[in-house]
């Protein structure tokens, strides 16, 4: 029999409880696939990662829902290298100040951007990959019956769009933060997977506009063909919701930068705040974008297999 010692960390969040909680296996060393699949099962949460060596990377991470690998996600890669900097697995960290790392992931080698204080992870950023841009819905009436909302749910402006930045995802502009609120978990359930899996994704990050200070934006995601009626927080649907929202200019850059703070989670109990930063060339085009936040570990454990 082998012991493997896993953490739970609530992510996007400093306060136990909040967040979105993820598990994280620090040694996957001797686990193969079918292994990983069992404990992600196991563990039953949106995701749990598996990290291993690697040849091009600081680490490979592998990342598990309860049903299959993804090849990259937002708030696993958050929890993840906060996890490995606050156990001090990750060689030659400062005790303050900025490191980069890099992770092997299913969408190339990427870099991880950690800030330290005393020693201790303070936040940690995700590069993610360059913007690709899917389906544009033009039946506006029928996505906001799939979602369980009126005719007048959207919001005017920008048409609803499938965007990636790690995964496919369609962004859903809603009127209002109330319209918003009232939505069920998971839209119509089967409706809404059938419908979102038209459009070649499985999520719909849905937003409305917060006040003119903080935060950008009030989010909630659904992906009721996951399994995963409502995400507290969803780190991948942010890089792209930022990466939507500078392209149709609804966000500004600043000397070539976006920063936008996106609140999730709320509605479903689990507040969480994630912190994405949209960088652009001189001619406005999207050059790269970032998601970061904090985490905190709430559960420490043993499998014994």
């Amino acid at each position: 029999m082998r012991i493997h010692r896993f953490h739970q960390l609530d992510v996007f969040t400093t306060t136990p409880l909040a967040g979105n909680p993820l598990a994280v296996f620090p040694d996957a060393r001797g686990m193969d696939a079918a292994t990983m699949q069992a404990l992600a099962r196991e563990m039953n949460l949106s995701e749990t990662t598996f990290v291993l060596p690697s040849e091009t990377a600081t680490r490979r991470v592998r990342f598990f829902t309860p049903a299959a690998e993804i090849p990259l996600a937002g708030h696993p890669t958050i929890g993840t290298w906060w996890l490995l900097a606050e156990l001090g697995l990750i060689p030659d960290l400062p005790a303050l100040g900025p490191a980069r790392v890099t992770q092997e992931t299913g969408r190339g080698v990427l870099p991880v951007d950690l800030e330290l204080k005393d020693g201790r992870p303070v936040t940690v950023e995700m590069t993610q990959a360059t913007p690709e841009w899917g389906a544009v819905v033009t039946d506006r009436a029928a996505l906001a019956r799939a979602l369980g909302g009126g005719a007048d749910l959207l919001a005017d402006g920008p048409a609803p769009q499938v965007v990636s930045t790690a995964l496919p995802q369609l962004m859903v502009p809603v009127r209002a933060r109330a319209a918003l609120r009232d939505l069920p978990s998971g839209g119509t359930g089967g409706g809404l997977a059938a419908a979102l899996r038209a459009l070649g994704t499985d999520c719909a990050m849905l937003y409305a506009a917060g006040d003119a200070a903080d935060p950008t934006a009030h989010c909630r995601m659904f992906a009721p063909g996951l399994g995963v009626p409502e995400d507290p927080a969803t780190g991948s649907a942010a890089g792209a919701l930022g990466a939507y929202l500078v392209r149709h200019r609804v966000a500004v850059p600043r000397n070539g930068v976006v920063r936008l703070s996106f609140e999730q989670g709320v509605d479903i109990g689990r507040p969480s705040r994630i912190a994405v930063q949209v960088r652009c060339d001189a001619a406005g085009d999207i050059t790269e974008v970032r998601v970061g936040g904090a985490a905190v570990r709430v559960i420490t454990g043993d499998v014994t297999l």
